[in-house]
C-alpha cells in the first residue's frame, strides 16, 4: 500500500513535534468540560488522541433490507420514519419508540431516556440505523440502535456511518460519536505533522507504511488487510525502538571493565566436593556464563530454569569463580525465608571450597550484624546473602565482583541498581524459575544474555498430579493423615485469605479452622499475605522444622520455599490460577527422597480438561507456552519490570517473528550507525 500522506513542505522537525503535541483543547468541539473527560482517558495532547487506538471495530459495510435481517446479527438499515412517540415508565424513566419502513418490511426501534428525541424523528425522515435486530412476532425490533439522519444523498455522512467503524475505549460522558469525530479531526488536521521516528532505511527494507498512514488506517481502516499492514507498522516500531535501546545498553556495558572470570582453585574444590555430577544442561549454562565474562567485560545474564532444575547450584559455581578472582558476591532474594535457604545452600556447597559466607537480615543480633558489615568492608567475607537489607547504606564491599539475584522478577530496576552503589561494574546474574520462550525473553530482557537449564537432575521423579472434586474430600483427608504418619508434610493452598459475602471461593482462614477440626492430632499452621514478615517467617520455620505438619496458606508459598519433607500440596480452585503459577506451586513438593503428589480440587465448571492437560506434563517451558496462549503475557509481566515493554500495539503472543526481525534490524542499524 503506497504512502498517501505528504508531510507539509518546509515544516521543521521541531515545528512538527510542537504541532502534534498541541493541547487536545485546540481541536474544534473540545472545550473545558470535554477536555477534562478526555484526560480521564489519558488524552491531553493531539498525539495522545492519535495513539488512543480503537479497541475493536464494527464492520458496517453494506446495508440490508429489513426483510433480509437475521435475528441476532448486527446490521445497517436505511429506513423512513412512519411514526414516533415517547412514553413515561415507572421510576421516571421514559422510552421513545419509532416505527420505520423501507418498503420490504417494518422495524421498531426503541431508546431510553433520550430527551427531545421524538422531535428529531419526524415523520418521513430517512435514517441509517445500526443495531442487533430481534424478531417479535412478525416485526423486527432494535433496542438503542446507533443512528444518523440522512440529509439528501450525503455520501460522506453515509460512508462515515457505514464503513469499518472504530470503537474506542469508553469513558462516561463521551459518546463514541464524539470520540470518532475528535479522532477524525485529529487525523485530517494534525496527522500530516506526525514526525517519522523510524529510520527510513529500516522502513524501506521492511516495506512499512509511514507512521501517518499507519495511524490513519488504524483509526479509519479501508479494509481488514490495510488494517493489518498498519498494525504491523506500529507494532514493529515499538519493538524496534525497544531493541535499539537494549542494543545501546549492551554496547555501553561491553565498553565497561570488570574482571575476567576464571575457573580456579575454589571452583575446582567446589566441583570436587559435590556428591553428584552437574547435568549437561547445568554445565552448558555455567560455561556460557564463564565464557561470557572471560574477557573482563561485565556480564549481564538471565539464568532460566524449570522448577527443580538446579539453578542455585550453577549460581554457586559462578560465585566460586568470582571468589577465585579475589572478588566478592552479593546474593539477593525477595524474602527472608528464601535468604535463609540460599545461605544454607551457600554454606553447604561453598564453605567446603573455602568460600566464607554470611547472611544479612533486617532483624539479627547487633554483634553478628556488625561483624557481617565489617567482613564485607574488609573483604574477609566472600559471599553475603540478604533481602533488601543488602541495599542498606551501612553495607559496603571491599571489592564487589558479582551480584546474583534470585527470583529477579520480584525486584525493580532501581533496587538492582542500588547494589552497584560502591562503584565499578560487577557481573550481574539474575535467576528466574518462570520459563518463557527465548524470543519473548529477548524482548522482555533484551539487554541481557540468556542461559537456559532445560534438564533436571537424574533420578528426580516429577510430582504426580491428581484432579478431584469436593466429593472426594473425605478420601483426601485420609490420604493426608497417612502421609503425615509416614513422615510427610502437606501444603494446602486457598485462593483467598478470608471469606467474603457472596463469594463461594474457599478462604485460608476458614480452611485452617476446618482442618483443625477434621485432623485434630495434626499440628497445623497458617500463612497468608496479610501477615507481617515475622509472622510469615515463623509459620514457614515451624513447618520446615517439623513443629507443624500441615501448612495452610495462599500463593505466598508459590516461589522458593524448600522443605524436602513436604510430599503433598493441595490446591483449591486451581482454575483461578495460570498454568505457570500452578507449576510453581506443584514444584514445592517432591524435593526430597519421596515422590510428591499435587492434588487439584476443581470447582464446579472448573475447566477440568485444562487441568487434566496440565496434570499430564511436567515440562515448565511447554506449560509457559500454553499459559501465554491462554492468559497472555500479563502472566509473565514481572520479567518486564524495567518498564520498557509497555506496548500499546505489539503483542508478544502474536508478534514473535516480528520481534525477532526488529531485534536483528536494531542490532544491524546500530552496527552501521
Amino acid at each position: 500500500m503506497a504512502n498517501r500522506t505528504e508531510n507539509k513542505a518546509g515544516a521543521s522537525g521541531k515545528a512538527r513535534q510542537d504541532k502534534i503535541d498541541s493541547p487536545i483543547s485546540e481541536l474544534k468541539g473540545i472545550g473545558p468540560r470535554r477536555r477534562a473527560l478526555f484526560e480521564k482517558l489519558g488524552v491531553r495532547s493531539v498525539r495522545d488522541l492519535l495513539f488512543l487506538l480503537p479497541r475493536r471495530y464494527e464492520d458496517r459495510r453494506g446495508k440490508k433490507n429489513i426483510s433480509a435481517l437475521v435475528p441476532g446479527f448486527p446490521a445497517v438499515v436505511r429506513a423512513s420514519v412512519r411514526c414516533a412517540e415517547t412514553k413515561m415508565l415507572s421510576g421516571g424513566r421514559r422510552i421513545t419508540t419509532c416505527l420505520l419502513s423501507d418498503g420490504t418490511g417494518e422495524l421498531r426501534a426503541a431508546w431510553f431516556n433520550r430527551r427531545r428525541l421524538e422531535k428529531t424523528l419526524a415523520d418521513g425522515a430517512a435514517l441509517l440505523l445500526y443495531g442487533t435486530p430481534l424478531l417479535h412476532g412478525d416485526v423486527f425490533e432494535m433496542t438503542e440502535p446507533e443512528f444518523t439522519i440522512c440529509r439528501g444523498r450525503d455520501e460522506q455522512e453515509e460512508s462515515s456511518f457505514c464503513g469499518i467503524i472504530p470503537i474506542y475505549p469508553a469513558v462516561e460522558g463521551i459518546t463514541q460519536k464524539t470520540l470518532r469525530s475528535a479522532a477524525k479531526r485529529a487525523v485530517e488536521e494534525y496527522l500530516p505533522f506526525m514526525p517519522e521516528e523510524l529510520p527510513q532505511s529500516v522502513a524501506r527494507k521492511n516495506g512499512l507504511l509511514s507512521a501517518a498512514d499507519a495511524l490513519r488506517e488504524m483509526h479509519f481502516p479501508q479494509s481488514p488487510e490495510s488494517w493489518k499492514e498498519a498494525r504491523r507498522r506500529l507494532a514493529y516500531e515499538e519493538l524496534f525502538k525497544l531493541h535499539l535501546l537494549l542494543a545501546e545498553r549492551r554496547r555501553e556495558r561491553e565498553c565497561c571493565r570488570s574482571f575476567p572470570l576464571v575457573k580456579g582453585a575454589r571452583f575446582d574444590a567446589f566441583v570436587s566436593s559435590l556428591p553428584f555430577s552437574l547435568t549437561s544442561s547445568q554445565k552448558k549454562a555455567l560455561d556460557e556464563i564463564i565464557n561470557d565474562g572471560a574477557s573482563g567485560a561485565p556480564i549481564s545474564r538471565l539464568l532460566q530454569g524449570d522448577v527443580g532444575s538446579g539453578k542455585t547450584l550453577v549460581a554457586a559455581a559462578f560465585a566460586a569463580c568470582v571468589c577465585d578472582g579475589g572478588a566478592q558476591c552479593a546474593l539477593m532474594a525477595p524474602t527472608e525465608t528464601l535468604v535463609e535457604q540460599l545461605h544454607a545452600q551457600a554454606l553447604k556447597y561453598l564453605a567446603p571450597a573455602g568460600v566464607v559466607c554470611a547472611m544479612l537480615k533486617s532483624k539479627m543480633p547487633a554483634r553478628v550484624r556488625r561483624e557481617t558489615l565489617a567482613g564485607a568492608l574488609d573483604g574477609s567475607i566472600d559471599v553475603v546473602t540478604g533481602t533488601q537489607a543488602l541495599l542498606s547504606d551501612e553495607l559496603h564491599f571491599k571489592n564487589l565482583g558479582a551480584v546474583i539475584i534470585d527470583e529477579q522478577q520480584r525486584f525493580g530496576v532501581r533496587q538492582r541498581a542500588c547494589l552497584l552503589k560502591d562503584g565499578g561494574r560487577p557481573h550481574l546474574l539474575m535467576m528466574s524459575a518462570t520459563p518463557i520462550p527465548r524470543t519473548m525473553a529477548q524482548t522482555l530482557c533484551g539487554d541481557m544474555d540468556i542461559s537456559v537449564i532445560d534438564e533436571k537432575p537424574a533420578g528426580r521423579v516429577p510430582p504426580a498430579t491428581r484432579v478431584i472434586d469436593v466429593a472426594a474430600l473425605p478420601k483426601l483427608l485420609r490420604f493426608i493423615a497417612e502421609e503425615i504418619a509416614h513422615g510427610g508434610r502437606v501444603y494446602w493452598i486457598c485462593p483467598r485469605v478470608e471469606e467474603d459475602e457472596g463469594s463461594t471461593l474457599p478462604a485460608a482462614g476458614q480452611r485452617f479452622e476446618w482442618l483443625k477440626k477434621k485432623l485434630p492430632p495434626i499440628k497445623i499452621s497458617l500463612i497468608h499475605g496479610r501477615m507481617g514478615a515475622e509472622q510469615k517467617d515463623a509459620a514457614i520455620a515451624s513447618f520446615r522444622d517439623g513443629k507443624s505438619q500441615l501448612l495452610v496458606g495462599t500463593t505466598v508459598l508459590e516461589v522458593g520455599v524448600d522443605v524436602p519433607e513436604a510430599t503433598v500440596i493441595v490446591i483449591e480452585s486451581p482454575e483461578r490460577y495460570g498454568l505457570s503459577q500452578l507449576h510453581q506451586l506443584r514444584g514445592r513438593v517432591g524435593r526430597g527422597a519421596r515422590r510428591g503428589v499435587c492434588v487439584l480440587i476443581a470447582g464446579s465448571g472448573g475447566e477440568t480438561e485444562r487441568l487434566r492437560a496440565f496434570a499430564a506434563t511436567d515440562d515448565g517451558f511447554a506449560i509457559a507456552r500454553a499459559d501465554l496462549e491462554q492468559r497472555g503475557e500479563g502472566e509473565l509481566a514481572g520479567l518486564a519490570q524495567h518498564g520498557l515493554a509497555n506496548f500499546k500495539i505489539a503483542d508478544l503472543r502474536k508478534d514473535f517473528s516480528l520481534a525477532e526481525e526488529a531485534r536483528k534490524d536494531a542490532e544491524e542499524y546500530l552496527k552501521n550507525k
